[in-house]
């Protein structure tokens, strides 16, 4: 073969290298935007982001619900044995579509926050009045 040959092919695979360098960046860049507005949305509360790979636990942390309360609203009795059960596997041991678990904890998680939304009471700074200890300016 000649040096000529060798340099264009060379050339050739180099630039091949070169994109998919670039393509594989580009997939990495959008995989962690995509995770971090994942983690936004569910950090801000949106149920939305519940997927079948998450335990009860996991997401009774993350939304803020107690572990109880899932428990009761999806009729678990065995808490224990479901402790450390994916979504996934709990709707295959409850013999329904993970879709409609999924579904069914949403609204619990809203039900939840509907029923024990902070109450602000009648203090003071609630009804326009400085709070104790400070002058009006």
């Amino acid at each position: 073969m000649s040096a000529r040959i060798k340099l264009i092919g060379t050339g050739i695979l180099l630039c091949l290298a070169l994109g998919a360098t670039i393509f594989c960046a580009m997939q990495t860049v959008q995989a962690i935007q995509r995770f971090e507005e994942s983690r936004n949305l569910a950090t801000s509360g949106d149920v939305s982001t519940i997927g079948d790979w998450m335990t009860l636990p996991y997401v009774a942390r993350v939304y803020h619900v107690p572990e109880n309360y899932l428990d009761q609203w999806l009729h678990i009795r065995d808490r224990q044995s479901t402790r450390h059960t994916t979504l996934r596997a709990l709707a295959d041991q409850y013999n329904r579509p993970v879709d409609s678990l999924i579904h069914d904890i949403q609204r619990a998680i809203v039900t939840y926050r509907k029923q024990h939304t902070p109450h602000t009471g009648n203090t003071q700074h609630d009804k326009g009045q400085p709070p104790t200890g400070r002058k009006k300016p």
